[in-house]
């Protein structure tokens, strides 16, 4: 993450940068919102089912959705979580938004209102995550479904309205041990999604980080492992995180603690912090 905070005392409102010229969405409408991501997720399950598989949408399908997560932490990387509450239609469904640029928050802020138009675009799941982008090979020579080329914003994304991070789309759901432990929960309608779960840090011993170099793996990252219990019951969440960002150089709490992120499921369920901020007093 840059480091401002030497500069930050002597600029004031004049000096902020004017970044209204900079817009990377299309300045005109995409047209109307004729799709949803619950109907995205419904009529392709046969691709959200698998590990790794992907599609190009030929239709102008445009669905419609609010940023929940963004990269302002630093710990997603080119991902935007994209939700959409549908009262009338009783769903609450969210896919990632993959977008090649490093840094996504000053364009889509929490809480602002996304429309996407998935023509000429890809939408799959990456290790089982749903996702709109475009594939990509691995430096093992294996393609897999990554971020969209930046560009495609201008002709594929409209923003719509101002941002209103207070709105129901960017408050998470707080899941319990019971709704972890249930394996109907474990299928691609209930991820990706916003959620605060209350656990203890296992490897927490006072001083070590969350994410040190010397322990990640390949994809620049360390696993950590939530425990959380309640009564005679226990499971486990692992907490994912970049070795680069605020998150990874903080030091793990050894109490319980509420962890708010982007949760996913792999072998089991896997949550990403979108920042420090996103670890509180623990849920009761």
């Amino acid at each position: 993450m840059p480091a401002v905070l030497l500069f930050s005392a002597c600029m004031d409102n004049a000096d902020e940068p004017n970044t209204e010229d900079f817009i990377i969405t299309s300045p005109t409408s995409i047209g109307e919102t004729n799709y949803s991501i619950a109907q995205l997720k419904e009529d392709k399950s046969s691709l959200f089912t698998q590990t790794n598989a992907f599609e190009q949408i030929e239709e102008d399908l445009i669905i419609e959705g609010v940023v929940a997560a963004n990269d302002a932490g630093g710990n997603l990387y080119q991902t935007i979580l994209l939700r959409d509450i549908d009262e009338t239609a009783g769903t609450d469904q969210a896919i990632v938004l993959g977008i090649k640029n490093t840094w996504l928050c000053p364009y889509f802020p929490l809480g602002q209102r996304v429309k996407v138009n998935l023509k000429n675009l890809y939408v799959g799941c990456y290790s089982k995550l749903p996702k709109i982008g475009q594939p990509y090979y691995t430096s093992s020579g294996n393609l897999r479904l990554g971020a969209m080329l930046i560009q495609h914003c201008a002709t594929n994304v409209e923003l719509v309205g101002t941002p209103d991070p207070t709105c129901p789309e960017c408050q998470p759901k707080t899941l319990d041990i019971q709704w972890l432990r249930a394996s109907a929960n474990k299928n691609y309608m209930n991820y990706p999604m916003l959620v605060t779960i209350s656990g203890t840090m296992k490897e927490a011993d006072g001083e070590a980080i969350f994410a040190p170099e010397e322990l990640q793996d390949a994809g620049y990252g360390v696993d950590r492992t939530l425990s959380v219990k309640e009564g005679n019951l226990s499971t486990s969440v692992t907490v994912r995180t970049s070795t680069q960002n605020a998150v990874a150089f903080t030091v793990m709490p050894t109490d319980e603690r509420a962890y708010t992120g982007l949760l996913s499921y792999y072998d089991s369920w896997q949550i990403q912090l979108r920042g420090v901020d996103d670890i509180s007093p623990a849920v009761q």
